[in-house]
């Protein structure tokens, strides 16, 4: 694993001088995380800031950063408050700039931009919409 001290710099600059240095991992993030009560072995938010802390760009490499739900019980139950979805999103946004974001929710979010559906509708499914949005036009 390769250490960057100034991909550190940035994300606390970014986020708020000193904000992910504050967490002395205690682990309360990673317990009252739903995802992972479950899969511990796949994301672990305490690991993901202390691999930030340590300056480890490498972060932006894991899937772990897109395995978030964003339910916040992590930034809830922090006793340093720190925003762990902040950091995520920030940390997704820096992925996506430097071409390491997974594409398959790229392609969900532009299929949710275009159609308004994470699934690309079948042909059957437009149809059915199209008449039902004609019968409601209709009604109304």
């Amino acid at each position: 694993m390769k250490l960057n001290p100034f991909f550190k710099e940035e994300v606390n600059r970014e986020l708020g001088e000193h904000k992910i240095l504050m967490c002395y991992q205690c682990g309360k993030c990673s317990s009252f995380c739903p995802l992972f009560n479950i899969e511990p072995e796949k994301f672990n938010p305490r690991r993901i800031i202390e691999m930030v802390n340590i300056g480890a760009e490498d972060v932006l490499k894991l899937d772990d950063i897109w395995r978030c739900t964003t339910c916040y019980e992590c930034a809830e139950n922090c006793p340093q408050k720190i925003n762990f979805v902040e950091l995520i999103v920030y940390l997704r946004t820096k992925a996506t700039e430097k071409g390491y974001a997974p594409k398959l929710p790229l392609q969900e979010l532009e299929s949710v931009r275009k159609e308004g559906f994470s699934v690309p509708l079948s042909p059957r499914a437009k149809k059915w919409i199209e008449t039902y949005m004609v019968e409601v036009k209709t009604r109304g």
